[in-house]
């Protein structure tokens, strides 16, 4: 009977490692019209696939005609870009932030930089 072998426990990356990846992203984006260039390594593909994923999500509820999943409104004309920045600035005014779980950052950036409006 062979041993088992149990699978390590998934961990989600910290804030300081999506900001760092996501400034690495910054650093070499270039815009040609709506197109976003960038160098192709495991950092800026690891901050573009996972904001890819948050900005998923967040589409969900508004395509669905439901309130915000996530707290935050992205701006209809919004793109991915924004959201990398808005995370990238969060993490910068907010040490503490880093020390969170990624998704926990990128939601917070995210509610700071496209609050929802009450009306």
């Amino acid at each position: 009977m062979g041993a088992m072998i149990a699978p390590a426990p998934a961990h989600a990356a910290e804030g300081a490692v999506l900001v760092a990846q996501c400034k690495s992203l910054l650093r070499s984006a270039k815009v040609r019209g709506n197109d976003v260039e960038f160098r192709q390594d495991p950092e800026t593909v690891g901050c573009w696939a996972f904001m890819g994923a948050v900005q998923d999500l967040v589409g969900v509820a508004e395509t669905a005609n439901q309130p915000p999943i996530l707290g935050a409104c992205l701006p209809p004309t919004g793109n991915r870009l924004q959201l990398v920045r808005a995370v990238v600035t969060y993490g910068t005014a907010h040490p503490p932030a880093l020390r969170e779980k990624a998704g926990v950052l990128a939601l917070l950036a995210l509610r700071d930089a496209f609050p929802c409006r009450k009306d």
